[in-house]
């Protein structure tokens, strides 16, 4: 089990462990997800466009590159937790 401390900016430093276990990166993200009482942390990798591209089936049409990078970011952590339950 890991503990991580709240700073008066609100920001928290993610154990050393979980950064090596994940492999995280300067630019990588995480992705919460509220569950009653409890929390889930995702680690969500950067990636490019490039890299992403072929991940969203488009429902409607992209406003936009940032409207873009939220849904791919979304479907990114949908097929992350699914593989990992």
């Amino acid at each position: 089990m890991a503990i991580a401390s709240l700073s008066s900016k609100k920001q928290i430093t993610l154990p050393a462990g979980l950064v090596r276990r994940w492999d995280l990166k300067q630019g990588d993200g995480l992705m919460f997800f509220e569950d009653g009482d409890s929390v889930r942390v995702l680690p969500i990798k950067r990636k490019s466009l490039l890299d992403m591209r072929g991940s969203v089936k488009a429902k409607k049409p992209i406003k936009d590159i940032d409207e873009l990078r939220q849904l791919a970011r979304q479907e990114h952590a949908s097929r992350h937790e699914r593989e990992t339950g």
